[in-house]
């Protein structure tokens, strides 16, 4: 921009010019004023939801803990092998094998323990030798208060009894534990000793080790267990019993005031500021260049202010994702290899060689279940990281239908015949130009989700349909328990699963949905989910009109 040459008429006094700028001095002093207010106001609302998303977090991490020993629990008591082998005629072998190693090794508990009437100790196993744990008169106040709750739990014959959950508090430290009625699984009557259930207990240890994992997955600087956190702290989260007594607080050093901006923006503000003035003092003499100049001061302010929302919102979304990549690869891989590296070890002891060739296969069977979960797993994540670097190739030909879909069918038949589902073909034959090997991905990824979140006793179809305009729909539907807008929204996203998959404990990433929805993109189709909860799953797949070939079509294909 070029500048006007030094004006040369009659200079007016400089205390005229400072009178004429005075106001603007004051507009600016308090444009720099609101800035600064509005930057803070903004800083310390962001604190604020930060703080509370962050306890937010720590109540869903230690809940979902809470309900995986919950589940862990009955699952041990709800059995007909621990009455038998623990109530009616006690196998310590048995107990030894199924329960200490069950819940030290295979569960990584730090302890279990299993009474009966008045309390009688029938099995004890504790990591850290706790001396409250293996005496009935020395048990917690909280132990005999969950113990009295888990047999109130037992319910009907037959029925899946309820675990109770709480923390108790002995010289080793602060546990939570999880304790549950044993129950036959059919319906025959409840085993009682004067009246009183069995109840198995697990319980784990808010040790270091322990609060290191958990700051780790959810991402805390600082978690540690007190038993004096300051009430004007919001920064922790009580952990009481189930009378409502408070044992600890877990605490965690909370986000800063995020200051930050406002210092940044100090600088540029002033700068600004002492900018405007100048300028304004050649703005009162030369009105057309003062509007050129704030024209485009204030651009440039637009522009930098825009480019720096969306640096920020690109930052956040990138480490929202790698956070969740990280947390969810690191449950999904530790599972399975857990089991391999069990089963491995068990099969290297010396006492497999007594165990019956049918248990030695059994453990086999689990390992290669385990390996094929991985594999599976690794390749879904190969396909998603060549969909995201644009490098999914599709090799694509003339596809009858009916046979990719039978195809599809037959994959996944032993899925159905085992969970007694029933499978129906209404598909109508046509040719498609597609890539068969991507196409039949996408039709058994959505059959085999079908039939897990199915009942047994239910039915799965498969049809198509052709519109005027040519395009054709394929619709895979079952009759499952449904999902809510909000779960197909997060079963669409990568490593999106929804709040039933975790407590039903179904295995799966979370990446199915968006891999198969990124092959239809690349095949200029479109994947839509109908679905509502109790009322089953559709899920649509269109084809655009250029990809369905006609006989004369194809002979000239």
């Amino acid at each position: 921009m070029t500048f006007p040459r030094k004006y040369s008429g009659e200079k007016k006094k400089p205390r005229s010019v400072w009178r004429q700028l005075w106001p603007v001095a004051i507009l600016v002093m308090g444009f720099l004023g609101l800035a600064a207010a509005l930057v803070y106001d903004t800083a310390w609302h962001q604190y604020e939801l930060a703080l509370e998303s962050e306890r937010r977090i720590v109540e869903k991490g230690l809940s979902l803990h809470q309900k995986t020993i919950a589940n862990h629990t009955v699952s041990g008591a709800h059995d007909d092998d621990s009455i038998e082998n623990l109530l009616l005629d006690y196998d310590p072998d048995w107990a030894e094998e199924y329960i200490s190693e069950w819940a030290l090794d295979g569960l990584q508990m730090d302890g279990a323990l299993v009474t009966w009437g008045g309390n009688r100790i029938l099995h004890h196993v504790n990591q850290h030798a706790s001396s409250h744990l293996a005496d009935p008169a020395a048990f917690p106040r909280e132990i005999k208060g969950l113990i009295e709750t888990a047999r109130n739990n037992a319910g009907p014959p037959g029925e899946r009894p309820e675990a109770a959950t709480s923390f108790f508090r002995d010289e080793k430290g602060l546990h939570l534990v999880a304790a549950a009625p044993l129950t036959w699984e059919d319906t025959r009557g409840h085993a009682l000793e004067g009246g009183e259930h069995a109840v198995l207990i697990i319980f784990m240890t808010f040790d270091q080790a322990f609060l290191t994992d958990l700051a780790s997955d959810l991402e805390l600087n600082g978690l540690r267990l007190t038993s004096d956190a300051p009430a004007d702290s919001r920064s922790h989260l009580p952990l009481r019993t189930a009378d409502g007594q408070t044992l600890a607080s877990l605490t965690w050093a909370s986000t800063s005031p995020d200051l930050g901006m406002l210092r940044e923006m100090v600088l540029p503000l002033a700068i600004a500021g002492l900018a405007m003035l100048v300028l304004s003092a050649f703005f009162v003499r030369h009105a057309y260049r003062r509007a050129r100049l704030f024209e485009y001061y204030h651009g440039l302010l637009e522009e930098r202010t825009e480019e720096l929302k969306q640096s920020k919102e690109h930052a956040e979304a990138l480490s929202r994702s790698k956070s969740r990549f990280l947390a969810t690869m690191s449950h999904e891989l530790r599972t399975p290899l857990n089991a391999i590296l069990g089963f491995s070890d068990l099969l290297r002891q010396d006492f497999v060689k007594s165990l019956p060739i049918e248990r030695i296969q059994d453990y086999a069977r689990d390992i290669h279940a385990s390996g094929n979960y991985l594999l599976s797993l690794i390749n879904d994540i190969l396909d998603l990281s060549k969909i995201e670097a644009e490098r999914y190739e599709l090799h694509e030909e003339k596809v009858q239908l009916s046979e990719l879909v039978e195809e599809s069918l037959s994959m996944v038949q032993s899925m159905a015949e085992h969970n007694t589902i029933t499978l129906h073909n209404q598909v109508t034959d046509c040719t498609l130009q597609a890539d068969p090997r991507a196409l039949k991905q996408v039709l058994v990824n959505l059959l085999s989700n079908a039939l897990k979140y199915s009942e047994p006793e239910t039915n799965v179809w498969i049809d198509n349909a052709f519109a005027n305009d040519g395009k054709m729909t394929l619709r895979v539907r079952d009759q499952g328990q449904g999902m809510s807008a909000e779960d197909i929204a997060k079963a669409l996203e990568a490593f999106g699963r929804t709040e039933d998959a975790y407590i039903q404990g179904i295995q799966g990433t979370g990446l199915g949905l968006n891999i198969c929805q990124s092959i239809m993109q690349l095949h200029e189709g479109t994947l839509d989910i109908e679905s509502a909860p109790g009322q089953g799953t559709s899920v649509i797949l269109q084809v655009p009109a250029e990809r369905i070939l006609t006989a004369s079509q194809c002979r000239d294909i």
